[in-house]
């Protein structure tokens, strides 16, 4: 992988854990400096269905606290 393209990744701490929970990346990088933006496009996307999962979660927990508050009264 191309150093400049090394130091791009690991100045965001997010963009380099993506990278190491994806490692696939490593592999089309290496091979295209150039495949930068689709990994920028698949990170995004990412962190998208990631923040919707956790907001998602975040509401099923409280959902659960009130059905629980609800039957204790």
């Amino acid at each position: 992988m191309e150093l400049g393209l090394i130091y791009k990744i690991k100045s965001e701490k997010k963009h380099y854990d993506f990278l190491r929970s994806h490692s696939i990346w490593y592999k089309y990088l290496n091979r295209n400096p150039s495949n930068y933006k689709a990994f920028l496009d698949d990170y995004k996307k990412f962190n998208r269905t990631e923040t919707t999962m956790k907001i998602n979660n975040t509401i099923n927990s409280i959902d659960m606290v009130a059905n629980i508050l609800k039957v204790l009264e």
